[in-house]
């Protein structure tokens, strides 16, 4: 219990965070989104490789994978541009759509 109350805290403080690193550097959210996400796919990709858990996908496999990318790019977009052009409340109001939106889909 007290592991998943850390973990909980943890994720509470760095989606938090987020926001303020977004309001910090300097890139426009397009560059940002771009640079958090070829750190992602290098980092998890080395992790992958490293473990020796990467596996073959079919072209329709990737393609699901793509547009759900896509999805969450846009979200991320979206996000950061309200923290950019924004304020707090509006950036909130947009991070809150991901699950709304996840549950609709």
């Amino acid at each position: 219990m007290k592991k998943a109350l850390l973990q909980l805290h943890i994720a509470v403080f760095l989606a938090g965070f987020t926001a303020i690193l977004g309001k910090l550097i300097g890139l426009n959210e397009g560059l940002l989104v771009w640079y958090r996400l070829l750190l992602t796919v290098v980092t998890l990709g080395a992790l992958l490789f490293i473990q020796k858990k990467l596996v073959r996908l079919s072209l329709r496999e990737a393609l699901q994978i793509f547009a759900v990318g896509c999805i969450v790019a846009i979200h991320w977009v979206s996000f950061y541009g309200s923290v950019k052009y924004g304020n707090v409340s509006i950036a909130v109001v947009c991070i809150s759509g991901s699950g709304f939106f996840t549950a609709f889909f």
